[in-house]
This record gives C-alpha cells, structure tokens and sequence, in this order.
C-alpha cells in the first residue's frame, strides 16, 4: 500500500482507558502501536499524547517507506479494563506462522516468555515499538532470527 502524505494524525483511531494494573488511562492507536502512553488522572493529556505519536509514527513511515493502515475515525474512552483479544489473537498468530514456540519467539523479540504469555492471553499489550516490530514481521516474516 502507498504511504498517503495528507493524513491528520487525528483521524487515527484512539483508545483511552483506565487501567486498574497501571493505575493509569492507557492510550493506543490501534492501526499505529498497543499501548504507547498513559498518564495517571488526565485522560486529555493521554490524546494529546496520542496526536503526537500518531505524527511522529506517520512522519518515521514515510521517511522509512514503511506501510501502515488507513486511519479510522473512532475514538473510545473507556474507565474498564478488557482483555484485547484482537492483539492477543495477532500476536499467537505471527508466532504460530513462524513455526515458533512461545520460547523461542520470546527470545527472537528479546522478551520473557512469561511477556509474551500476557500477550497471547491478552493480559498485556505490546508497547509502540513492539507492536510495530510485529507489524513488521507479519510482513516480511524472513527478518526474524531465533
């Protein structure tokens, strides 16, 4: 897909949520990063935070020639806690296609199995540059080296 050069980083789906285990809201950008910021009482501070990772990521694509998805129009606050199954169902999946056990997948990323469980299980959400490393893979699967 071609890298469009005329998207407000507004337009990026946000989700904020309050997190009972970060005592925190927890901000993401689902076509962009899991969880990338939080902020303990002010969940405007979280969106603001989100706008400028959302340009930086945008900016660090194009320059990169790196694909992204389109951005969605969708912004949910939300004060419960869910486990993300979709994050957890993509993460199992990139392992699952490269014939990886948790261990060794863990070791490639340079993770803990133990990390990576909470993952698959959706106790936990990768952060920005864990989720986007797993973009990648999912991508270009011959760049992971166990």
């Amino acid at each position: 897909m071609k890298n469009k050069t005329k998207i407000n980083p507004k337009d990026f789906t946000r989700i904020i949520r309050w997190s009972r285990e970060d005592n925190a809201y927890v901000g993401s950008l689902p076509e962009l990063c899991g969880d990338c910021c939080h902020h303990p009482s002010d969940p405007q501070n979280v969106a603001a935070q989100l706008d400028d990772i959302a340009e930086q990521t945008f900016r660090a694509c194009l320059r990169h020639n790196l694909p992204f998805d389109p951005p969605g129009s969708a912004l949910v606050i939300s004060r419960h806690t869910t486990p993300n199954s979709d994050t957890a169902a993509f993460v199992s999946d990139i392992r699952r296609s490269l014939g990886l056990n948790q261990g060794d997948f863990a070791a490639a990323l340079g993770i803990s199995k133990s990390t990576l469980s909470k993952w698959e299980t959706g106790a936990r959400r990768p952060d920005a540059a864990a989720y986007k490393l797993l973009r990648i893979l999912r991508q270009k699967p011959e760049l992971i080296t166990a």
